[in-house]
């Protein structure tokens, strides 16, 4: 290897990775719904063509971040915490662990599961209404 190579192979094993909006198939829907360590809720949600993020506090219903893009480094679409698996979508998740980012779930609940089935978007998404109205389940 010319050292030429070793800087180009560094440069590439360093740069982080990222999910495209083009990599995500089928309709708007929640991606993942967790949770981070400062109990915030966090969801990743397809919308219009974007791929949002929005971390709010469901008690205080005050949205602590939301940024909406095409592109996104793939670290920055799981939560501190953990995710609810009943609330991933299984393609997404797939698409992060082949990017080489580690998922941590909270335990399966099948009566969340139940709740949700059927149900496009699991959680709040950012509009001009906020704070919210209506309470957050």
């Amino acid at each position: 290897m010319y050292h030429s190579e070793l800087t180009a192979l560094l440069t590439a094993q360093n740069r982080p990775r990222t999910l495209h909006r083009d990599e995500l198939t089928g309709p708007d829907r929640t991606l993942a719904l967790g949770y981070t360590c400062d109990r915030a809720t966090w969801h990743v949600y397809l919308l219009d063509g974007l791929v949002h993020v929005l971390v709010y506090g469901a008690v205080a219903r005050v949205v602590h971040h939301h940024e909406a893009r095409v592109a996104w480094p793939v670290a920055d679409l799981v939560p501190d915490k953990r995710l609810y698996p009943e609330s991933t979508d299984g393609a997404f998740a797939q698409l992060l662990v082949n990017c080489g980012q580690q998922l941590r779930f909270t335990k399966f609940d099948e009566d969340r599961q139940a709740r949700y089935a059927g149900v496009t978007l699991h959680g709040i998404t950012h509009t001009a209404g906020w704070p919210l109205t209506t309470p957050v389940t």
